[in-house]
């Protein structure tokens, strides 16, 4: 029993974390329709940018952030203002491989200026841990839930109270009637791609404590990301997060009850199990 509890906390923790990658792609698609398959190597390259002011000032990842996320959210910025956005309109197709070109120049970039060997970026908490009777957590990953969801929480209610919520929900709803209104359509779609990659700098500080990182990494976040996405219905922030959760107690679960490749097979086999009875997703209905 002490087993299923941790698996069950574990998964909780790790999915939460996941569900925060998931937004940043599901609010990117709900405006622009792009989906980013460079996903995962943005997340890489934000551990790699907090291994390197470690390395350089000693800055402890949590820290780090204050820069990473910035730097990450200007750089999307410019990633979609002249690289994303002349080929929005165009075929599906086109965005895809321009993505996974994307892709592959930030993984060898990663690989030239750091190598290809695993690394580790030290943290004064990766250590820590906090005991709740048997079950024990890691503090870098509950810091890494309460995080995931306050972020949740606050990127919720800025899209329902705040202008710019409005604005990004209209020109998800229908971009020529917004653009009709008055709303510049063009920098709405920029400012949210940014906002995604800066989600996905924050993201990376809260994986990286304690966790090997390596330049071929991204594909893995990316994957884990689609299928947390697909489960949530894509533009539902609600089952976003749920279908982040789903997969992390999954993770958990094949991690501790399962060795060898079935484990790591677990979360790809439950995602292909509810596909199959709720092709769906896990909501009853996708968010307007």
């Amino acid at each position: 029993m002490t087993e299923l509890y941790q698996a069950l906390a574990q998964g909780f923790l790790i999915g939460s974390t996941y569900g925060l990658l998931a937004l940043g792609m599901g609010l990117v698609y709900g405006v622009s329709g792009v989906v980013n398959f460079s996903h995962g190597d943005f997340i890489s390259l934000g551990m790699f940018m907090c291994l390197a002011l470690y390395s350089a000032f000693s800055l402890d990842p949590y820290v780090s952030a204050v820069i990473t996320v910035p730097v990450m959210t200007a750089l999307g910025a410019l990633v979609y203002r002249f690289l994303i956005r002349p080929m929005v309109g165009h075929q599906f197709l086109m965005i895809v491989q321009l993505t996974l070109g994307l892709s592959l120049v930030l993984q060898n970039g990663i690989l030239m200026v750091f190598g290809g060997q695993p690394a580790r970026t030290p943290s004064v908490v990766e250590t820590k841990l906090i005991l709740l009777g048997d079950v024990v957590l890691r503090l870098p990953h509950v810091i890494a839930c309460v995080i995931s969801f306050a972020l949740a929480i606050a990127l919720y209610v800025m899209l329902r109270s705040t202008d710019f919520g409005r604005s990004i929900r209209a020109v998800h709803q229908n971009s020529h009637a917004a653009a009709l209104m008055g709303i510049n359509v063009g920098r709405v779609q920029v400012l949210t791609f940014a906002m995604g990659i800066g989600l996905l700098a924050l993201a990376a500080v809260l994986l990286l404590p304690g966790t090997p990182i390596q330049p071929t990494q991204g594909l893995r976040y990316t994957v884990i990301t689609l299928l947390v996405v697909v489960l949530g219905g894509m533009t539902n922030f609600v089952g976003i997060m749920l279908g982040g959760l789903v997969i992390g107690v999954a993770e958990a679960f094949g991690t501790i009850y399962l060795e060898g490749p079935l484990g790591l097979l677990m979360p790809y086999l439950i995602f292909v199990a509810i596909m199959l009875f709720r092709p769906q997703g896990l909501t009853w209905r996708a968010a307007r």
